[in-house]
């Protein structure tokens, strides 16, 4: 079997052993209080970066330390997948013990939902960068999805398990790995963009499409959006903003503050970029679009799968599940659907543009002969 697959297919049967080690310790009964919650969770993290490092140090010279990272997190998320599936009843006896002492807060329908992202799109996005790596291929276009959809998770996550309605337990402290790693991986992604190449068509960068300009309507409803529900979640008083909350979306009301938190991240995170989305859109040639673009689409598909799920789950109270049917499911679902897709056609669209967006992969010229002999000689 090719070195391309035998990685992956090792670092698969590696995340697999995380079923037979949760369920050890739930029937062993050995983790009953917070700090020992705590301390395994640091162990298990601590030992998950050795096994992946020999790995990798077998077939490759040189390792990403990301490989490492990625191998590791594959681990959690088959932990997360099964708190997700226990929440909802398929499996019993794995991670009961993480409820009480671990983070509580992931019994809410917004816990679910993270889990089951986690446990299914983290995971297929791990193991694509992974096997892009050992086919020396670039993962770079990936890992800017993966490091959106991951700040999001952990921004919302963080606010909303330590300003929620649970108690706060030390495992909270297990995710601050969750987001530093993203952060820095963000810092080498956005370091290493590759030099844009000079091209014949860049007269033709000033010029617009008409697709741009429904992108720039999108941007500046998102914006409307973003302040108006911001706005409501934070208590504002006005009639159309406490219509909206109790009819339209009144999972903004769920008192695991989860939702309200998402909302918030909305009013100032993606506020900024759809700002400076307008802006790239109106003066084109700005070679960052394509990165963020990347970066705006994960972080708009993990919220709104997490808001929509948790909305429809049934861990939320009936009284503020979305609504079923009429007008306010018509304006709900088209507003939160619109969110979630749109942003993956912006990001298609940039990296169809790139000579007006920015290029996200690097491209090779082939040298002339003169230049090869040069080098040749230099080498000498």
């Amino acid at each position: 079997m090719s070195d391309a697959y035998t990685v992956p297919i090792a670092v698969f049967l590696f995340s697999q052993t995380s079923w037979l080690v949760s369920f050890s310790l739930s029937r062993l009964g050995l983790l009953t209080d917070q700090f020992a919650v705590f301390v395994a969770g640091v162990i298990c993290l601590v030992l998950l970066i050795g096994g992946p490092l020999l790995l990798f140090r077998r077939y490759f010279k040189r390792v990403d330390p990301l490989m490492c990272v990625f191998s590791a997190f594959t681990w959690s998320c088959m932990i997360d997948l099964s708190i997700g599936l226990e929440l909802d009843g398929f499996i019993s006896n794995f991670m009961g013990f993480y409820f009480v002492e671990g983070e509580p807060y992931l019994m809410t329908a917004h816990g679910a939902a993270i889990d089951y992202w986690d446990g299914i799109v983290h995971f297929a996005l791990y193991l694509t960068m992974i096997t892009l790596y050992c086919k020396k291929k670039s993962y770079r276009e990936v890992g800017l999805y993966w490091v959106g959809t991951m700040l999001d998770s952990m921004i919302v996550l963080l606010q909303g398990g330590t300003a929620g309605n649970h108690p706060f337990k030390l495992s909270i402290m297990l995710n601050i790995p969750y987001v530093l790693l993203p952060l820095l991986a963000a810092f080498k992604f956005l370091h290493d963009r590759p030099s844009q190449a000079e091209t014949s068509e860049k007269v033709q960068i000033s010029k617009k499409h008409p697709l741009d300009l429904l992108f720039i309507i999108y941007f500046i409803a998102a914006i409307f959006i973003a302040v108006f529900r911001t706005m409501a979640v934070l208590g504002g008083t006005a009639e159309s903003m406490k219509e909206y909350l109790q009819v339209y979306e009144p999972y903004l009301l769920d008192p695991t503050n989860f939702p309200k938190f998402q909302i918030i991240t909305y009013g100032y995170f993606f506020f900024t970029y759809y700002l400076s989305a307008v802006y790239g859109l109106l003066h084109p040639g700005q070679q960052w679009m394509t990165d963020w673009s990347l970066i705006h689409a994960g972080a708009a598909a993990q919220a709104q799968f997490s808001y929509m799920f948790g909305a429809c789950h049934h861990l939320t109270p009936k009284a503020f599940q979305c609504p079923r049917a009429g007008v306010p499911a018509l304006v709900f679902w088209t507003v939160n659907l619109t969110l979630f897709v749109v942003p993956h056609l912006f990001a298609w669209w940039c990296l169809q543009n790139t000579n007006r967006f920015g290029r996200t992969q690097i491209i090779e010229h082939s040298k002339s002969r003169v230049e090869n002999i040069k080098k040749h000689r230099k080498d000498k």
